[in-house]
């Protein structure tokens, strides 16, 4: 078989499943968020807040009050507000307060929190196996990336290929969305550092999860209206880092 025609088959087949994982692929951070009451805080002020649903290439938020809206006279009531992926570089940070779920979810989030601060054998394994699994699947594509430089290929044909397979990835523990000493911190207090404008704020909170575009702490103290609530807080990676580790 000819090798262009070849090469044009293997695109075609890895863009087809790639956009099929694609499109059901949510955000490791973000999808700790759906179905809770939580708040969308965005750098241009235009916040907003309600249930969350959580898709693949958008935020849905579902409001719980009325939010009317007049247009050319006629009066509607506007039930969500969705915030597409072209749009996420205008958060700042999502949170969602502990104190705005019942008696029984407060329970289950002790419970999920003495559980992210003591994982137990099986838990801390299998986090292991992911991460080994896409530390070996990157060093494949550095190898696949040496192969098709002696191929017979075009040189567009072999970046498409490539950027495919790199696209098409299972989770986001890759590449550079991978921080192994950030593991050694899972279930642990952390000082995470957010810098937006060039102003600093600094949260302490157990760092839950992370993922090539997020970063989720667990637990916060934050201050709002004068009073400390506990909030659980996922940062974009662009403007936050983890800084100290706490004793």
């Amino acid at each position: 078989m000819d090798s262009f025609l070849l090469s044009i088959i293997i695109i075609s087949a890895t863009g087809v499943i790639g956009a099929f994982i694609k499109g059901r692929q949510k955000d490791r951070c973000l999808k700790y968020f759906q179905g809770l009451h939580s708040h969308i805080i965005r750098i241009d002020k235009k916040d907003c807040w309600g249930i969350f649903n959580i898709e693949s290439n958008c935020i849905e938020v579902q409001f719980t009050k009325k939010h009317p809206k007049n247009i050319n006279g006629i009066d509607y009531n506007k039930s969500n507000f969705i915030l597409y992926k072209y749009e996420f570089n205008s958060i700042s940070r999502l949170m969602h307060f502990a104190d705005q779920i019942n008696e029984v979810e407060q329970l289950q989030r002790k419970k999920d929190l003495l559980k992210l601060v003591n994982p137990n054998f099986f838990k801390r394994l299998g986090r292991k196996i992911v991460i080994f699994f896409n530390i070996v699947k990157d060093a494949l594509l550095e190898v696949a990336g040496t192969v098709m430089k002696k191929s017979k290929m075009s040189d567009s044909n072999k970046d498409k290929l490539i950027g495919s397979f790199k696209d098409n990835s299972l989770n986001n523990y890759a590449g550079e969305s991978h921080q192994p000493i950030w593991e050694n911190y899972i279930g642990k207090l952390v000082i995470l550092e957010q810098i937006i404008d060039d102003k600093k704020q600094e949260y302490v909170g157990v760092l839950k999860e992370y993922s090539a575009n997020y970063i989720l702490l667990f637990d916060v103290d934050y201050i709002t209206e004068n009073k400390t609530k506990k909030a659980d807080i996922i940062f974009p990676r662009t403007s936050a880092i983890i800084r100290h580790a706490v004793k």
